[in-house]
């Protein structure tokens, strides 16, 4: 008797606890709903939430993966941008950590302020950039601690304390910025090549043309996804690991 056993693996899965400490980055990641008056004039104006932010970088990654060349120019930009504003976040929150080694006296023994009532937000990240924007935000979350608890113990006024947040917060906006303008194509490489009619009618709806190394795929994010060729029949799990997030999030 023949015993036959199934051979079709199921994703790879694993759970990651990501935690937020502050309710300026938690406001971040609720994002902000656009806000009119009676006469339909903008009261507030609206910011991306951390969640639809991911689900665009994971439509953009698709599209990069179908060979379009105006979403690896999003992604491009986009890393560039989440990169260095990793940096800039990071070098404030040293700089912050300076403050306290110059007018902390030794007799003191300060910790940062952290939490004690996390709130879980279950999501999934299938994008590498998906994970260096919550990077971003877990920095700035870190430099929020670093801020209050300067505050708290009078090394900062409350005006500075804001000036410093707003700066960090800017950081993530404008990331956002790179994702809330992306515009779906519809085009691949091969039509650029052939210099089609969806290739032209591509270029005026997206109002630019991209450079020459972007488009023939010379030039791409470091960490943008690999091209499916037709050709290829690889599995679509090949490689990749569905990641489950649970992020606690603090009132």
């Amino acid at each position: 008797m023949t015993t036959i056993y199934n051979q079709q693996l199921g994703p790879l899965r694993s759970e990651i606890t990501f935690t937020l400490h502050t309710q300026y980055a938690t406001r971040l990641w609720n994002g902000r709903d656009l806000v009119k008056n009676e006469a339909g004039e903008v009261v507030t104006s609206s910011i991306l939430s951390i969640p639809n932010a991911l689900s665009l970088l994971s439509q953009i990654q698709q599209a990069a993966e179908q060979d379009d060349p105006y979403a690896d120019d999003y992604l491009l930009r986009f890393e560039q941008k989440v990169l260095g504003f990793r940096k800039e976040m990071q070098d404030m929150t040293w700089r912050m950590v300076n403050l306290y080694s110059e007018k902390i006296p030794e007799n003191f023994q300060i910790e940062r302020c952290a939490n004690i009532a996390p709130i879980q937000y279950p999501i999934f990240v299938n994008t590498q950039l998906g994970y260096q924007l919550l990077y971003l935000l877990a920095d700035f979350d870190s430099l929020a601690r670093t801020v209050m608890t300067a505050s708290h113990i009078a090394l900062l006024t409350k005006d500075d304390a804001y000036d410093w947040l707003e700066s960090g917060a800017k950081l993530i906006r404008r990331a956002f910025g790179v994702l809330e303008n992306y515009r779906n194509s519809g085009i691949t490489r091969q039509d650029a090549l052939e210099n089609n009619a969806r290739y032209q009618a591509a270029v005026k709806r997206m109002k630019y043309t991209l450079t020459p190394d972007v488009l023939s795929g010379t030039t791409r994010a470091t960490f943008a996804p690999t091209i499916k060729k037709s050709s290829l029949a690889e599995s679509d799990d090949n490689g990749s690991v569905e990641v489950k997030i649970t992020a606690n999030k603090t009132e």
